[in-house]
């Protein structure tokens, strides 16, 4: 297969991002860096050099955003038993720091749980040496799904886990982008600010251009994400449909039936917020193929952890079912096979997360980006 270079889209622009800034990045929350776990370097450089663009494009004297972690001098270091440890190379005393990392790493080898303890103990490591205020983000939030523990089966609320371990390494604030549900809020407050950015911002800007048209409509894969799928239908005026599943696999669902007002219509814009293996998107493609005669099919989805082995669903979707884009972030790294496919779009939130950044650091509202 011709391999294809993705083209990569904004979806707040350096001019739109309301940068707001003093004459000194020293502020109440003390000096403005950035530090890179091993597995969130590339995540961070993307921020750092988008927050450089808003301060270019507002003739800001600050030029350059401070960063500890590169792929030439990383802060932590394995050891031939496997063990870890962060250093750090410079104070960071009455910093106000920015922690990155990409829990859900699908190209370096290291596990969710080996990203997550290198994690811990940067932000103690932070912690111990005096910085003022920590502020951790994962672009995906791990356990997310592990909210609560499944009907009638003996399990934990592992994300609560994942909270209570944030809260005793340190953290003051936890980043996050389109979180599986708002309710992971309970699990940090009051001891740490919880942000997590909505994916309703970007799925506005991608498909802003069927707003109002009568024969597209907004599908969820199911009843849990339909919430978030009618708060788009509602912003783009177009109709919109669950898909019903039951999952008889962990890794495998099937389709009952899709509900909602389907006449009439040629295009459909599905929406999720994660996917490993794709069969709840690909069961609701087929269906609205096969059931409907929907031949022009887009998939927008925030946190695509698609393994190999599963990327030929989506390749026969394209080619035999009407998927026509599978629009995604840059939340977790891709594997190279993901994107050679000319059909799946790549969105960077790299600038959505720098202008959070920039209104944390300066004590202002957040959400005046995305509302003005």
């Amino acid at each position: 297969m011709e391999s294809k270079k993705m083209t990569i889209k904004h979806f707040i622009t350096p001019e739109s991002a309301h940068l707001h800034q003093k004459k000194t990045s020293i502020t109440s929350n003390g000096a403005l860096l950035f530090v890179a776990c091993n597995s969130g370097i590339d995540f961070a450089n993307t921020v750092k050099t988008e927050y450089e663009k808003m301060l270019k494009m507002s003739n800001s004297s600050l030029t350059s955003i401070p960063i500890m972690g590169t792929k030439e001098k990383p802060i932590i270091s394995v050891f031939s038993d496997s063990e870890t440890r962060p250093r750090l190379d410079e104070h960071v005393a009455d910093s106000d720091v920015y922690v990155f990392q990409s829990v859900h790493e699908n190209i370096s080898g290291n596990t969710v749980n080996e990203n997550i303890q290198q994690l811990l103990q940067v932000v103690r490591t932070l912690r111990a040496h005096r910085a003022k205020t920590i502020t951790v983000i994962t672009p995906y939030s791990p356990y997310s799904r592990q909210d609560k523990p499944t009907f009638m089966k003996r399990e934990a609320a592992l994300a609560a886990l994942f909270a209570d371990q944030l809260k005793v390494a340190g953290a003051d604030i936890y980043l996050t982008y389109h979180a599986h549900t708002m309710g992971l809020c309970g699990f940090y407050e009051p001891e740490i600010q919880f942000v997590a950015l909505s994916g309703l911002a970007l799925f506005y800007s991608i498909f802003k251009e069927m707003k109002g048209k009568s024969n597209v409509l907004v599908v969820s894969t199911d009843a849990g994400g339909a919430k978030f799928a009618i708060r788009l239908s509602e912003l783009l005026n177009l109709s919109h449909a669950i898909s019903s599943k039951f999952r008889k696999e962990k890794d495998r669902s099937n389709l009952l039936g899709i509900i909602g007002d389907l006449d009439e219509k040629d295009t459909a814009i599905i929406t999720d917020d994660e996917t490993v293996t794709g069969s709840s998107l690909l069961n609701t493609v087929e269906g609205l193929y096969k059931n409907f005669n929907i031949k022009n099919i887009h998939i927008a989805i925030s946190h695509l952890k698609l393994k190999k082995q599963y990327l030929d669903g989506f390749i026969r979707a394209n080619k035999e079912l009407g998927l026509t884009k599978l629009h995604i972030t840059d939340t977790i790294p891709q594997i190279p096979e993901v994107l050679s496919l000319d059909f799946i779009q790549m969105h960077s939130i790299g600038n959505a997360i720098a202008s959070t950044i920039n209104r944390l650091h300066y004590n202002k509202s957040i959400g005046k980006i995305f509302t003005e």
